[in-house]
């Protein structure tokens, strides 16, 4: 009877170890790998981005930004995105702030410039270091 109740002990110990393992494994997995449609790229991207940014899929950039500890004010709230439409005549016609259900931020522009429009979005995810930010920008634009 001994032997019974300790393989049921160490069989639930194991279960519930190897239950433990994957839960730590999904919560160190960043959730900006969860793209919900956006193809992540670096900084390097940019350029080929803004030679034809209206027929571009949906992209987000993922190492614009180094681990936060604080999320901006909107006073010095910048996206670089934005920045770089600006500097090809797009105008902002739409924006604001709230939260997001992977982090306490995001910001989000539509920019247009004639027929093309485009929504760009700073995101601040959620860490696992509480008060740690991993900040992304991303960017859907179309003809309309």
């Amino acid at each position: 009877m001994k032997t019974i109740i300790t393989i049921s002990i160490l069989t639930l110990f194991c279960s519930c170890m190897n239950t433990v393992e994957k839960e730590v494994q999904f919560e160190t997995e960043s959730s900006v790998d969860e793209s919900g449609g956006y193809r992540k790229v670096e900084r390097d991207y940019l350029d080929s981005l803004l030679k034809d940014i209206c027929t571009t899929e949906h992209i987000e950039f993922t190492d614009f930004y180094k681990v936060l500890d604080s999320i901006s004010s909107d006073a010095f709230e910048n996206l670089i995105l934005v920045d770089s439409l600006k500097s090809k005549d797009f105008e902002v016609t739409n924006w604001g702030r709230g939260n997001w259900m992977k982090g306490p931020r995001i910001v989000t522009f539509t920019m247009t410039r004639g027929q093309c429009e485009c929504h760009v979005d700073k995101l601040y995810y959620s860490m696992k270091e509480e008060g740690k930010y991993k900040v992304t920008e991303r960017i859907k634009c179309s003809e309309q």
